[in-house]
């Protein structure tokens, strides 16, 4: 029950239920660059979201692409050692949305971090490219909520 579920960011301490990576790529980069350690993580964790590396709508195609392989790889390799991990909304420009969405299945619970400020438009495009591509089950929305998702559970980013 994901709602009950206490959530800690990615690299803290403390004892939660469920670990999210919605945090800077420098926390997030040695669980591409060594598997094993962030196997064991995602493991302890017992349920984690994908690794949310950073897409900005300035990237080149090439560079989405990278973040958002390495995204599903990892989570992929999780899965296959019964972590339960649940894939992240990422997107840049219009241009990024149908590469984006591919990978996910429609249907799926998803999570997603919140606009930051300034940025909530740009935001919503690509959210609702996403609500209507992937028809999400339920959508675990991180940080700055917008009333978006029929089905979203909304939750703070904590700095801790």
């Amino acid at each position: 029950d994901f709602a009950r579920m206490s959530w800690g960011r990615f690299g803290s301490g403390g004892k939660y239920d469920a670990r999210h990576t919605f945090v800077d790529d420098w926390r997030l980069e040695h669980l591409w660059r060594r598997f094993g350690e962030g196997l064991a993580k995602a493991i302890l964790a017992h349920v984690i979201t994908a690794p949310d590396y950073t897409i900005e709508t300035s990237f080149p195609f090439e560079l989405v692409q990278y973040q958002v392989w390495r995204s599903r790889v990892l989570m992929s390799y999780w899965q296959e050692y019964g972590v339960v991990v649940i894939p992240v909304l990422q997107w840049g420009n219009p241009l990024s949305y149908e590469l984006c969405s591919s990978g996910i299945r429609q249907g799926s619970v998803v999570a997603v971090r919140g606009p930051q400020r300034g940025c909530e438009y740009a935001w919503l495009d690509g959210a609702f490219f996403m609500k209507n591509a992937l028809h999400p089950s339920l959508v675990l929305h991180f940080g700055n909520r917008l009333e978006i998702w029929d089905n979203g559970l909304y939750f703070p980013l904590s700095r801790r």
